[in-house]
């Protein structure tokens, strides 16, 4: 049996085969294709990610939070970019080793800036306590570079692991090879004495938590008899990283997966001809007679015998350091506005801040100097907060590229205490839509050396762009910064309804 097609039908048919010519040459906007790419692979190129506007992060409200709608995430991000700006000026007058670096007018200029904040905020006897630095690791001047069909060219995500040593005035040229990820089987059968070795690095939780550190990479190519060691993260781009002191001896690098790459391919097409070569060059200062401070100011409550709660924000960073921690000192420096503002006759216990130096540098100074500290820092303390990474977008990856999201990273996080200061912390991490583990763990930072002493909080986000050149302004919205300053607050002020010895039993 034949069918025939209703004209009405066929009418029909047309006008749908029709509709994407329509559409197509209408001013409508397709949004696969009109906006720019979320993923990306930062490079010198691209400069970085390109993150959501602050209006697109994901928020969460609950009734009866309303008190702290003065806690302005918008003015904190205006804080963070106050010190990227300071790292940014530091780097532009001159100093390839850039950022809020402990010691340096850098760190001058971000102690003086916080003390003045501090000051329009109301909050008393603010001042400096100065500290007398040990020798400081400096590095002045570095760079590596390879020869590659006749030119030669600048690895130029090439950054200094701290305390590395630097090479001789006239530099070195070494021998490159290249181990992979620098297990004992890929040491075996290979000649690495004298030579400049390649390690690749899987970065798990963050840059600074990595695969070389954990399997024992650089103590094999150390053993080895490596002259030089280039950690490459494998992370997609070309990232500059600053990774804390690896207990090297020799000139120690890490370079962006970019650079690695290259560095790949030279050694691939060389398998037969003339070995790869690298030159280095680094001059390293070991500065003496320098100095430090930690900021120190109040909010003095309505008893001069009353308790106190104590916030610490560490000051340096690597880079612009937006993260680690330009948004923590915005934290503490807007929980000081919002308390300064209370009237003083209705103030429970006084809030003490401390801008400390940081630790940033192999003495750790501001771990010692917490410590050395301890007796007067804590002295009638009944809480401790260390306000540090307190806010960072979620960073995913897909493929070979990084990608933003319009959601808050996840935060890592330590109570010591009570069980009743840990349901109030956590029912109130909850209530501002904090995301964070579900089991305590993750590192203390800056107040590690106190934390036990007292009644504490540690809140940290530790993503993937800890220590990097783009862990900039942009990675820091505005309601993620909002969000921890206002449970930080409330926490504050629940706890002043309670005893130390509700805090600590």
């Amino acid at each position: 049996m034949r069918y025939r097609l209703n004209p009405f039908y066929l009418l029909i048919a047309g006008l749908y085969l029709c509709a994407p010519i329509a559409t197509a040459q209408s001013n409508s906007i397709d949004p696969r294709t009109a906006l720019p790419a979320a993923c990306i692979a930062p490079s010198e190129l691209t400069g970085g990610l390109d993150f959501a506007p602050d209006s697109s992060y994901l928020r969460l409200s609950s009734a009866g939070n309303e008190t702290y709608a003065s806690i302005d995430g918008e003015r904190m991000k205006r804080l963070v970019e106050q010190q990227a700006e300071i790292a940014r000026r530091y780097r532009q007058a001159g100093n390839q080793y850039w950022g809020r670096i402990i010691g340096t007018s850098a760190d001058r200029e971000t102690a003086d800036w916080m003390m003045d904040q501090l000051r329009q905020s109301g909050v008393e006897d603010v001042r400096l306590d100065s500290i007398p630095l040990p020798s400081q690791w400096l590095p002045q001047s570095w760079q590596i570079t390879v020869e590659s069909d006749g030119k030669v060219i600048d690895l130029t995500s090439a950054w200094p692991v701290y305390g590395s040593v630097g090479t001789s005035g006239a530099g070195e040229k070494l021998e490159l090879i290249d181990v992979g990820l620098g297990m004992a089987t890929d040491f075996q059968g290979r000649d690495v004495r004298e030579k400049a070795v390649v390690l690749h690095s899987i970065a798990t939780s963050s840059t600074v938590f990595n695969s070389v550190r954990r399997i024992g990479a650089l103590e094999r190519a150390e053993e080895a008899g490596a002259a030089a060691i280039f950690i490459v993260l494998e992370l997609p781009g070309n990232l500059q990283t600053a990774f804390y002191d690896v207990g090297t001896s020799v000139p120690t690098f890490s370079i962006g997966s970019e650079d690695g790459a290259l560095l790949q391919r030279l050694l691939t097409e060389a398998a037969m001809a003339e070995p790869i070569e690298i030159d280095m060059q680094m001059e390293v200062d070991y500065v003496e007679g320098l100095s430090t401070s930690s900021v120190r100011g109040e909010v003095l409550a309505a008893s001069p015998d009353a308790e106190k709660i104590v916030i610490v924000a560490h000051r340096d960073a690597y880079f612009e350091g937006a993260a680690d921690n330009a948004s923590g000192v915005a934290t503490a420096l807007e929980l000081m506005r919002y308390f300064a503002r209370i009237p003083k006759a209705e103030r429970q216990r006084t809030v003490e801040i401390i801008g400390t130096p940081g630790h940033h540098n192999i003495a750790r100074t501001g771990f010692s100097w917490l410590y050395e500290n301890r007796e007067s820092i804590l002295d009638n303390a009944v809480l401790l907060i260390n306000a540090e990474h307190t806010a960072h977008a979620l960073i995913d990856r897909f493929g070979d590229d990084l990608c933003s999201t319009n959601a808050t990273g996840p935060f890592s996080w330590r109570i010591n205490g009570s069980n009743k200061l840990a349901e109030i912390t956590l029912q109130t991490f909850d209530e501002f839509g904090i995301p964070r583990w579900a089991e305590t763990g993750g590192p203390v930072g800056e107040i590690r050396t106190i934390a036990d002493l007292v009644p504490s909080i540690v809140l940290m986000h530790a993503g993937v762009l800890l220590h990097t050149n783009i862990e900039t302004t942009e990675a820091i919205p505005a309601a993620s910064l909002a969000a921890t300053t206002r449970a930080y607050a409330k926490i504050i002020e629940q706890v002043n309804g309670m005893s130390l010895t509700e805090l600590t039993q």
